[in-house]
């Protein structure tokens, strides 16, 4: 059912997602959707929340290398191995804003979509912490321009376009990384180069 309201969303658009398309789309009758889910919101959320929990994996795991520039490498080219791996549900996460899919929300789903994001938070300002020594806003944001920013930048117009990802682009993200990384020391953020 998830997957067949990620097509629908994918191929027709928000508007058009709704109970009965979604049925259409999956073979499941109307009445199990509402069963699961509860409600066109509810199985949206809850299609948004998996799309997210499975991009974040690999990036957390990525940042558990003990060297922090390599953990740093690792965690943006875990985004780029998610949009190769999951081109559906990375394209679902370029395409809208969590704001756009879900208009309602309460009770214990509003709580996880609260805190959704909150452990790669933590493992953000973990990792600008040992990058470079303190979680600075400055080296916070050179840090997300890192990991964040420049593979879902590079990956993004493939995404939308519903395109493979060019084989050269890991390569270069990975030396766009370094190199913001590698930066820090220009503008007087001292990056470390041990853990």
């Amino acid at each position: 059912m998830l997957d067949a309201a990620r097509d629908v969303l994918l191929e027709q658009g928000a508007a058009s997602a709704t109970i009965e398309a979604i049925a259409g789309a999956s073979g499941a009758p109307i009445g199990s959707i509402y069963h699961r889910f509860g409600s066109r919101d509810e199985l949206i959320a809850r299609l948004w929340i998996r799309a997210v929990y499975r991009s974040q994996a690999s990036f957390l795991a990525a940042l558990e290398d003990a060297d922090a520039q390599a953990a740093a490498r690792a965690a943006a080219l875990s985004i780029i191995d998610f949009c190769e791996a999951e081109p559906a549900d990375a394209r679902l996460l370029a395409s809208f804003r969590r704001e756009d899919l879900i208009r309602t929300t309460s009770g214990q789903l509003a709580d996880e979509l609260e805190e959704l994001n909150r452990p790669v938070e933590r493992a953000v300002v973990d990792l600008t912490r040992r990058l470079y020594g303190k979680p600075t806003r400055t080296a916070l944001n050179r840090t997300l321009l890192a990991v964040f920013d420049l593979p879902y930048g590079a990956a993004h117009r493939y995404l939308l376009a519903g395109a493979r990802l060019p084989r050269a682009l890991r390569g270069d993200v990975e030396r766009a990384v370094a190199a913001v990384i590698a930066g820090a020391e220009h503008d007087g953020t001292p990056a470390r180069t041990r853990p």
